[in-house]
């Protein structure tokens, strides 16, 4: 068990879907009290996607875990009184509505900013928070294909595809994290907040830095490069006799070349086009080839044998399964067991990291819709009329 870093810190949770509410979960995991603001149904993902046995879908219980939830109207001017006795109470607002949606309920970072100097703001978007394409939303499987990702992900065969996880979504949340710590860091000094904004699209442009890299100095636009690199060659997969490899054979010459030992292909060091990892990028296609041609006779256990021998980067493709249950995820603490608060347990994976050489404490259940209502108002002060009257009139939300 290790000490939570945050521990003592609120978040106040305005966050929906994928990209905002990792954000929040990884606060969350970090020890800061999480506390989601919920109108109507709840976050959408609550009930969309498969369902776990308490009737909670596996994608919210993934993504809100640690959190508590208050159901409340904050369209209507008690629910927005409510809102702001939060905001006066917490350190950090984060929210991941499309551009201008919050403006009308004074939510936007201007108008809480003026009210709330301390507070660190964080707002995440599909495209940025300037530019023609600010005020579009946008969903992972979109910004993916704006971005130029899908353009480099696939092959001739079977045209561009999306990463098989929403990484853009995942990648935003965590830049969005660096950002709120980095400005909590500096309001330690100053006392003042300030905003954090990103975007699936600028993460998306941030994990192309090599590809664009390219680009920059040659002009170059690389096309559907499948599971290969536009940098170095060879450095993707590769089919066996029963499955598939990658190999990470270009980081050196000297590894080059210990590949082509292992491959009893010592003639493709001297042949023109592979002379160099320049040349061998170029001439990617026919290196594949070469390389499956020979790939081709023996088992992947075999080859990853041979490789591990001589020192060369190679592995098989696992499936979800095989990495879930293998002893480095074990290890390493990620997989978290949670309790319904009715009885019966589910697993999600924690936060991608580890304080002292521990894991992160597992966080506490997914809350219920509402389910922390009463207990947040009455840390504000109301009393028990008040919350009464409040649901009654609609303002605030019950218990799913």
């Amino acid at each position: 068990m290790v000490t939570s870093p945050l521990e003592g810190l609120r978040v106040l949770d305005l966050t929906r879907f994928v990209s905002g509410s990792y954000a929040t979960m990884v606060l969350a995991a970090l020890g800061a009290d999480v506390v989601k603001i919920e109108m109507g149904g709840g976050d959408p993902y609550r009930t969309l996607g498969n369902h776990e046995p308490e009737d909670e879908t596996a994608l919210f219980l993934s993504l809100n875990t640690g959190k508590r939830s208050l159901a409340v109207d904050f369209r209507s001017k008690e629910g927005r009184d409510i809102i702001e006795r939060l905001l006066a109470v917490s350190d950090f607002f984060v929210e991941n509505s499309r551009p201008g949606t919050l403006d009308a309920y004074g939510l936007d970072y201007d108008s809480v900013h003026a009210r709330h100097p301390s507070i660190v703001y964080g707002s995440i978007s599909g495209y940025g928070e300037v530019g023609p394409e600010a005020l579009r939303g946008g969903f992972d499987l979109i910004l993916q294909a704006e971005s130029g990702l899908m353009s480099v992900t696939g092959d001739e065969r079977v045209g561009p595809v999306k990463v098989g996880a929403p990484v853009l979504d995942v990648g935003s949340g965590l830049s969005c994290v660096v950002g709120l710590l980095a400005a909590h860091v500096e309001r330690q000094q100053s006392g003042r907040g300030r905003l954090v904004s990103t975007s699936l699209f600028e993460f998306a442009l941030a994990s192309l830095s090599a590809v664009a890299a390219e680009y920059f100095a040659e002009g170059s636009v690389p096309g559907l490069l499948g599971t290969h690199s536009p940098t170095f060659a060879p450095y993707g997969k590769f089919q066996t006799s029963d499955g598939w490899i990658v190999l990470a054979g270009a980081g050196s010459e000297d590894l080059w070349q210990r590949a082509c030992a292992v491959l009893a292909r010592d003639e493709l060091i001297a042949d023109e086009r592979f002379k160099d990892n320049a040349t061998r990028v170029i001439h990617r296609d026919e290196l594949t080839l070469e390389l499956e041609a020979t790939l081709k006779t023996e088992t992947t256990a075999t080859w990853l044998q041979r490789f591990s021998d001589v020192g060369v980067p190679a592995t098989e493709i696992k499936d979800i399964d095989q990495v879930l249950d293998s002893e480095q995820v074990d290890a390493l603490g990620m997989i978290q067991t949670h309790s319904f608060s009715r009885g019966g347990t589910y697993r999600t994976l924690g936060a991608p990291l580890r304080l002292d050489h521990v894991a992160l404490d597992p966080l506490g259940a997914s809350p219920e819709l509402g389910a922390d209502t009463d207990a947040v108002l009455a840390e504000l002060g109301l009393d028990r009329a008040t919350i009464d009257d409040l649901r009654a009139r609609g303002v605030i939300g019950r218990r799913s």
